[in-house]
This record gives C-alpha cells, structure tokens and sequence, in this order.
C-alpha cells in the first residue's frame, strides 16, 4: 500500500510511527525543513511542494492509494484530498479538520474521512463521563442517539416483565440483551428481562439519566 501524506507536522511524525501496512509512503509540505526533517524518518520520499498543487500530487500520487492530509489549513486539506480523489485516481481520503464546523464541509465535497481532534477529544470524554453502572459505547452520526451498556438491577421494575409489557423511557429500545450464562438474544416482544441481565440499548442522549435511575440504579 502506498500512502502520500500532506502536511510533516508532529501527527504526522507520530502516524508514520504507528504505520505497519504501508510498503510506501511519501510526504509533501511547503516548508522546506519540516520536510526535511522526515528525510530520514521511515518514508520512501520526501517532496518539498505545495500539498495543494496539481503538479505537486499528480507526481507523489503515482501508484497511491490513500491520501491523508494533515496541515494546519483546512482549505488545504480539502483541495489535496478532491485533487488527488477526482483527478489522480487515489481511492480513499482522509483530511484533518482544524474548525470542527468544517466537518460537514469536508464530508460534503466527498472527503471519505474527515477527523476534528476537537470532537475526538469531546467525544471520549463523553464516553468517559457516565453514570455508575452505565457507559455510551457508540454515538450514532448525525443523531442525537447513542448506544448504551448497563446491567439490570435487581430493583429496577423492569425485572421479569417483558418488553411489550415494559415501559420504556421515551421510546428507549434493547438491541442486544445477554444472560448470566453469556449467550446474547435479539429480544423481541415476548422476551421477558430479568435482574443481571447485561442490555445494550439505544436512547437519546437527554434521555440517559432517566434510563440509569429506572433500570441501573
């Protein structure tokens, strides 16, 4: 796999370093000694250019499959990644997003995979404020929904009722339920919940606190 990287900063010193399936890759950036500095950093080339230029990538994107770009330039990243995707054939995109309102943006105009470390940063640590007992194992994109892990206690009047019988909060629905025993069912209707039982759920997020008080806590 051959991957060309716009942008010689300290991510992308850092990524090279975590690369193991990479037979090739090539790294672009206008100052002369960032680039440099890869020289001898565990890439097969190194292009003193503009990361945004025609000319730049249609050289460095010969054979490539993957772009990632990683400058500080928002504007930058989006025309390397619609360059190299629409007009040198490089199959998959990746572009940093500075501003976090350009995510959208970035999606938009066809980038494959727009990352803000803004909302990387937000999002774990969402996952990590939860409440006891409960934690978000997944944000639905472009949703106010979430996936939620919790075991059911022993208290809560969801015990031995059945989903049709039970009362959700707001709409709340089990997508995965598991028994002591570690064997996991789709629930349906008729499937009665009892107290340790481990329950994957999807809510909304306004909605978590009102979940954790009727079944965890």
């Amino acid at each position: 796999m051959k991957i060309v990287i716009v942008g010689a900063g300290k991510l992308a010193y850092y990524l090279i370093h975590e690369l193991e399936q990479a037979d090739e890759i090539v790294v672009i950036d206008k100052d002369y000694d960032a680039a440099m500095r890869f020289a001898d950093n565990q890439v097969s080339e190194v292009i003193h250019g503009d990361g945004s230029s025609y000319p730049v990538l249609s050289e460095a994107c010969k054979g490539a499959n993957m772009i990632v770009a990683l400058t500080n330039e928002d504007e930058t990243n989006l025309i390397a990644c619609q360059i190299a995707k629409n007009h040198l054939g490089v199959a998959k995109t990746i572009a940093r997003v500075n501003n976090p309102k350009n995510r959208d943006i970035m999606e938009h105009f066809g980038i494959d995979r727009a990352f803000s470390g803004t909302q990387i940063l937000a999002s774990m640590i969402e996952q990590e404020i939860d409440f006891e007992g409960l934690r978000i194992v997944h944000r639905i994109k472009n949703s106010d929904h979430v996936l939620i892990e919790f075991v059911l206690s022993k208290n809560s009047d969801a015990c031995e009722k059945s989903m049709i019988q039970y009362k959700f909060v707001h709409g709340a629905r089990v997508v995965v339920m598991a028994g002591e025993d570690g064997g996991t069912i789709t629930p349906v209707g008729e499937t009665v919940m009892h107290a340790g039982n481990q329950i994957m759920m999807v809510c909304a997020k306004k909605d978590i606190e009102a979940i954790w008080k009727a079944m965890v806590q």
